[in-house]
């Protein structure tokens, strides 16, 4: 927060070169960090699902499976939605393992894709899942400083690559230390990219500066899309300006506001000169001003006459002043 002092200054400086500062624009808002009740629910309804299939009521626990995944889709911002969509996973696929062994080895797959092997549970008599095929997938759609966050694992920016497998995956997107992006997707064996719909970097925004460090002279991060801005620091009876274009600034100039000169009119003698005086020689001044612009475009060249004449404040009456 500029003080309101500097801010006079830094307001003064734009006006004598023509600059108009405006404060950068607001965040937006950020992911919530966690949602504690929500995770209670899902993991009580997770409870309830191991409960009604250990009682072998199957139809029960997919209900109940089926509304813990809906939740976890629409809220996969949660740190741990990946763990509780692996255990919903593994008990959908658990509850199809007699009827429809095809489906529970594709949810197997789904969950190790997720969450890596697991070890056998006691008295699962289900084949272990085959490992997918893992390709390197181009990242798309992050921002120079985003911080990518994989089925749990961060990749530091500027993120290019990743390497997955086929199956769901959970990414979350971090920038300036907050959440701003989150979801649940799918990656198909034939995939080449992986597509994040992360909200743009809005130029000149609190997330496009908020990597500029706060200390005169430090180097500048890459990815700065803001086209024209500045630092301001306060100094010594005044401040100092930097102006910037993207990740480039030159050196702080020094700015103090000067003081306003007090409005002075001009005082005019009218007794030491008669009335006609004034209006003569405020009429011969304008004639030797009128006479250096007329000379400057060539009305006084060799050749020419030019007569002036001053008619008074009164045109209709007979000339008086000065002639020449």
């Amino acid at each position: 927060m500029i003080p309101p002092l500097a801010l006079a200054d830094l307001k003064d400086f734009g006006a004598a070169r023509g600059l108009g500062f405006v404060a950068a624009s607001g965040r937006p808002l950020g992911l919530p960090a966690n949602d504690a009740p929500l995770v209670d629910q899902l993991e009580g309804e997770l409870e309830q699902a191991r409960t009604a299939l250990s009682a072998l009521e199957e139809s029960a626990a997919n209900e109940r499976l089926s509304r813990v995944e809906a939740q976890l889709l629409a809220h996969p911002h949660l740190p741990q939605a990946g763990f509780l969509m692996g255990e919903c996973l593994a008990l959908q696929a658990q509850a199809a393992r007699e009827q429809e062994p095809a489906r529970a080895r594709a949810l197997d797959a789904k969950r190790l894709a997720l969450e890596g092997p697991r070890a056998a549970a006691f008295g699962d008599l289900g084949q272990p899942p085959s490992e997918s095929v893992v390709r390197t997938l181009e990242v798309r759609g992050l921002g120079e400083q985003d911080e990518l966050e994989l089925d749990g694992q961060t990749f530091a920016p500027p993120v290019r690559q990743v390497t997955l497998g086929a199956g769901l995956h959970q990414a979350r997107v971090w920038r300036g230390g907050r959440p701003i992006f989150a979801a649940f997707t799918e990656v198909g064996s034939d995939q080449t990219s992986l597509e994040l719909g992360v909200p743009k970097l809005v130029p000149c925004g609190a997330d496009d500066l908020e990597a500029v460090p706060r200390t005169p002279g430090a180097t500048l991060p890459p990815g700065i899309a803001c086209g024209h801005w500045a630092e301001v620091r306060q100094e010594q009876g005044g401040i100092g300006v930097a102006l910037c274009e993207q990740n480039r600034c030159g050196a702080f100039v020094h700015w103090s506001r000067r003081p306003a000169a007090p409005f002075v009119p001009i005082a005019v003698e009218r007794r030491s000169l008669p009335a006609w005086a004034g209006f003569a020689i405020a009429g011969a001044t304008v004639a030797l001003a009128s006479g250096l612009v007329l000379w400057q475009s060539g009305a006084f060249d060799r050749g020419q006459a030019t007569t002036w004449e001053y008619a008074g404040l009164n045109p209709g009456r007979a000339p008086q002043g000065i002639r020449f």
